[in-house]
């Protein structure tokens, strides 16, 4: 049965997802999208990396039969790729997504009992429009001093962690661990959690969300509202266009959701008020 749309009103300023949709195909596109629970936005955007990624590794395969495995994990992980990052194994297993790479981290931070969340690409398509991203990317509150004991839990899963970030964490030079499955083809960056008031708040809304099909197996996940002050910072940082669309994605599907009054004070205190007020109009809401 064809699903009913009801007419939509669209306010002065809405701003597609994309220069080449009208504002009524993308509102609708959007009324649909809030009908999904998270995990089935989610499920949209996994099944996209994965048809992704196996187009990528046909098209490999039959251009460089010899050391296909090589290229394929060079495009996947880009500038994180090591020679001994290229997988050996049966590769029906290069074309997992990256809550694959959430399944095994969940339970060694639940185990260590590091308090995490998920942000960035993934977390953005469970809240909002579904897309491909090359990776996952994860919060954790956690001592430096602890960081020896999470680095073997993490190498005995299976995980390469680059020495020299692992010492820059360690010394206090470094925030960031991004770690590469051997088998999978999957990486994270995993950024210890800032003390600063903001990121603290994000610690304490997170969410446990599902992302599976069934809705079954949970994950924190940072609030959409966090999404949105997040990215709107990284966007400050980058000028990257991917953040605003992802604010913008957020926005359209959570609408009267949001808790717009800590959006609201978060923004004035990030200096983020201006550019949340654009996204509220150019979002419609």
């Amino acid at each position: 049965m064809l699903q009913t749309i009801p007419k939509l009103s669209i306010k002065p300023g809405y701003r597609p997802q994309s220069d080449d949709k009208t504002p009524e195909a993308d509102a609708i596109d959007f009324y649909r999208l809030r009908q999904l629970t998270n995990s089935q936005r989610w499920q949209m955007g996994a099944k996209l990396i994965r048809w992704a990624k196996t187009l990528s590794l046909r098209g490999m395969r039959k251009a460089c039969p010899s050391n296909y495995p090589e290229k394929f994990a060079q495009s996947v992980l880009g500038s994180k790729w090591l020679p001994n990052l290229t997988p050996t194994n049966d590769s029906s297993m290069w074309t997992q997504d990256p809550s694959e790479i959430a399944r095994l981290l969940h339970p060694i931070f639940e185990t260590l009992g590091i308090p995490y969340y998920i942000t960035g690409g993934v977390a953005a398509s469970v809240y909002g429009d579904p897309r491909t991203t090359r990776d996952l990317d994860l919060v954790i509150e956690l001592n430096r001093d602890n960081i020896a004991q999470l680095v073997e839990a993490l190498e005995t899963a299976g995980f390469y962690c680059p020495p020299g970030a692992v010492e820059d964490i360690q010394n206090g030079r470094g925030r960031v661990l991004s770690v590469t499955h051997m088998s999978l083809v999957l990486n994270a960056d995993i950024v210890l959690n800032a003390n600063t008031e903001f990121d603290r708040s994000k610690m304490v809304r997170r969410r446990l969300e599902a992302l599976d099909e069934a809705g079954i197996e949970q994950f924190w996940i940072a609030s959409p509202e966090d999404i949105v002050l997040a990215k709107l910072l990284w966007r400050k940082q980058s000028r990257s266009q991917k953040q605003w669309t992802d604010v913008l994605g957020v926005m359209k599907v959570q609408a009267d959701n949001l808790e717009r009054a800590y959006l609201t004070e978060c923004a004035e205190k990030l200096g983020l008020i201006d550019d949340l007020n654009l996204a509220f109009i150019e979002a419609g809401i």
